[in-house]
This record gives C-alpha cells, sequence and structure tokens, in this order.
C-alpha cells in the first residue's frame, strides 16, 4: 500500500475504521521492508499481528448477530493495545534522520515542516465600536471586518494597535492620529486626559503580527472627551453606531 494520509489531522485516527485502514496500510508497507524504516522482522511481525487481530475483532462487531458487549470489549481492549505499541514505532520511524520523508508520510507519520509557513500580513481591518464613555473615559471594543459577530482576531493578527487624535471635529486620515496602545483583550478603557475635555477624540486601529507586520487602518470612530455631567453610551440600530449626548439627543458617530 502506499496511502498517504491527511497531514493536517491527527496522524494515527480515532474512528475504528480509519484505524483498521491506518494500521494494514503502516504494517503492510514495514513487513515488506523492515529496514527500510529502521527496524527488523520482529517488529513487522508484531505490526501484522496487531493488525490481523484488530481486523478480526472489528469484523465481529459489524454483524449484528455477532455485535455483543463483549466483543465490542475486545475490540477496544486490541485497538488500545495496539495504538500503544504503534505510537512507540511510529515516533522511533519518525525520529529516524535515516528513514526518508516520503516514507514516513506513505507510512501516515506526521512530519514536521522544517521552514514554518510565514504569518503573511493581515489583509482586513478592526471594526471599532465606542460602547460607552463616562466622565474622562471612553470604552472600545474592536472585531475584525471579515467576522464581525466575532470576538476573535484574524489569523496572524496577535495585538490590535489603537491610534487616538484630539481636535475641535472628527479626523479621517490616521496618520493625524498618535499611538495609544497595543491590545489583545477588550473592552479596551481608554483614559483620557482632563486638558482634552470637550474635544472630539478619534479612534483608528490595524492588526500587529507577531514578528511586527501591520494590517490596513479601521474606518475613524468618533466621540466627545466629557469630563462630570451626564455619562455618554453608543447604542446600534441595525448596525448603525449612534451616541446618545447628555442631552438626550440620538446623533450619528462619525
Amino acid at each position: 500500500m502506499s496511502n498517504a494520509y491527511d497531514q493536517t489531522q491527527p496522524y494515527i485516527p480515532t474512528s475504528d475504521s480509519a484505524f483498521r485502514d491506518w494500521l494494514l496500510n503502516f504494517s503492510t508497507l514495514i513487513a515488506a521492508n523492515p529496514a527500510q524504516y529502521g527496524l527488523d522482522a520482529a517488529d513487522a511481525s508484531i505490526l501484522t499481528t496487531y493488525s490481523s487481530d484488530f481486523d478480526a475483532a472489528y469484523q465481529l462487531c459489524q454483524a449484528p448477530s455477532t455485535r455483543t458487549a463483549t466483543t465490542l470489549a475486545n475490540k477496544d481492549s486490541i485497538r488500545a493495545s495496539a495504538n500503544a505499541s504503534v505510537r512507540v514505532f511510529a515516533q522511533m520511524i519518525k525520529a529516524n534522520a535515516g528513514v526518508d520523508n516520503a516514507d514516513k508520510i506513505a507510512l501516515g507519520i506526521h512530519v514536521n515542516d522544517a521552514t514554518p509557513t510565514p504569518v503573511g500580513t493581515p489583509t482586513t481591518a478592526p471594526v471599532l465600536m465606542i460602547v460607552g464613555a463616562t466622565s474622562g473615559v471612553h470604552e472600545i471594543r474592536y472585531a475584525d471586518e471579515a467576522t464581525p459577530t466575532s470576538r476573535a482576531k484574524p489569523a496572524g493578527a496577535a495585538q490590535m494597535q489603537l491610534n487616538v487624535a484630539f481636535n475641535n471635529t472628527p479626523i479621517t486620515d490616521p496618520d493625524d492620529s498618535a499611538f495609544y496602545g497595543l491590545f489583545t483583550k477588550q473592552p479596551v478603557r481608554v483614559e483620557l486626559d482632563p486638558a482634552s475635555a470637550g474635544a472630539t477624540a478619534t479612534y483608528f486601529a490595524r492588526w500587529v503580527t507577531a514578528t511586527g507586520k501591520f494590517g490596513p487602518w479601521s474606518l475613524p470612530q468618533s466621540m466627545t472627551v466629557a469630563f462630570g455631567g451626564s455619562a455618554q453610551s453608543q447604542v446600534e440600530d441595525e448596525g448603525t453606531p449612534k451616541v446618545q449626548g447628555g442631552d438626550g439627543q440620538i446623533k450619528i458617530a462619525a
């Protein structure tokens, strides 16, 4: 046999039928040439016996007339013993530098990637949501634009970079903002300076990988900086961010 099993899955299958096929492939290849895998004839005989015994026990459990508590228990017992022994042989072969990777893969053993796939630059941007504002504090949540209903960061993203700018009116260019911090958890609590009271805080964000690669900037989100008085809060109506001011009026957040 020469089946090359999917290297993204556990190398010893979990289902009985898949385990039977995997073990048959494993034992048959080794029995044909034990030395090719750093083993000997005695090792090959052990594997062939396990494969034969498990196949027989498995077949008994397929027919209703022979599928009993006893035959099921016997199948599970043989599988447990076979699994333990086969795992030892598989790890010995995997660690043997004298065995070609192609032969290891043909046995159904995972081969470690010698050159890990590099993490790419993020291609999506965060979606920022200002979920609340109290005196001197803005609270921000975020999601990825590709999965706005999930809190998970996109693949490869380790952190979210948050920038902020203070102006009389909202700004639209992230180059006009300043670095505030890097975050892995939410909500992000932004502590505001009393000197910014009455100004408009505009936030931008982007994903950052562990190796320092940056994704595109998010769209801006803005809210007035307030100290004292009524708190502000953001509500959502059909996905549109809104800000409720202390005067009770609903305004669209930029």
